[in-house]
C-alpha cells in the first residue's frame, strides 16, 4: 500500500485534474444559474446548490491531498534514512 501511494504522489497529474474539474464545474455552473436566474430567480437560486457542492468538495480535495502529501513525504524520509550505509536518527 505505501509503494502505491508514493507511485500516486510522484505522477501528481490526477490531482491536479481533478481540482481544475471542480473549479471549473463551480465556475461554470455559476454562470449558469446566473443567467437562469435572469429568467427564473427560483429556479436560478436553487442550481447554486452546483457550485456550491463542487466549491467544498474541491477545497476538501486540496486539504485532504495536504494530509496525504506529508504523510508520503514522511514515508519517503522514513525511508531514506533506514537505507544501509546511512545514519539513523
Amino acid at each position: 500500500m505505501n509503494k502505491d501511494l508514493i507511485r500516486l504522489y510522484k505522477e501528481r497529474r490526477e490531482l491536479t485534474l481533478v481540482e481544475i474539474t471542480y473549479f471549473a464545474l463551480a465556475v461554470i455552473s455559476f454562470v449558469v444559474a446566473g443567467t437562469i436566474a435572469l429568467f427564473d430567480q427560483s429556479l436560478g437560486i436553487s442550481i447554486l446548490i452546483v457550485p456550491l457542492i463542487a466549491m467544498v468538495t474541491g477545497i476538501a480535495n486540496i486539504v485532504a491531498w495536504s494530509l496525504i502529501k506529508l504523510f508520503i513525504e514522511g514515508l519517503i524520509s522514513r525511508k531514506e534514512t533506514n537505507k544501509p550505509g546511512k545514519a539513523s536518527k
